[in-house]
């Protein structure tokens, strides 16, 4: 039972994350950029398009968006919204992805990326919160 529960979460999660990267596309076309100077609406996206810079809300014991792309040298700022701590821990910890240590509530975590790939990652308080970094 204590499976299936955990199942059926997971695909909630999964489908409300889903609907925010992809469904609110169309009414913010730059959301997982940071505020940068005003310039242009993607000015802190590199030539390739991809975002130089990313946001990640942890709110209701999720990561939103759960997967954003950025460029190779690009940060990714995760900010605790919840009322309890998490962390930030990369799936694969000898690749050199993110390892947070705890975040309190109303705290923040930076990272840059310095390498290409998928990194997912999840929080090692609570393993069913889950999300991947796209690096190009």
């Amino acid at each position: 039972m204590i499976k299936t529960f955990i199942a059926i979460v997971i695909v909630i999660v999964l489908a409300v994350g889903g609907w925010l990267v992809f469904g609110s596309k169309n009414s913010n076309p730059n959301p997982s950029t940071g505020s940068g100077n005003n310039n242009s609406s993607q000015s802190n996206t590199t030539n390739s398009n991809q975002a130089a810079e990313g946001k990640i809300n942890i709110h209701n014991m999720m990561f939103t968006p759960s997967q954003i792309t950025i460029a190779k040298g690009g940060s990714v700022t995760w900010t605790n919204n919840d009322s309890i701590t998490h962390t930030v821990v990369d799936d694969l910890s000898n690749v050199g992805g993110p390892n947070s240590g705890d975040i309190a509530p109303g705290q923040s975590y930076s990272f840059t990326f310095e390498k290409t790939g998928s990194f997912q990652y999840h929080c090692s308080i609570h393993p069913s919160m889950r999300g991947t970094i796209v690096v190009k």
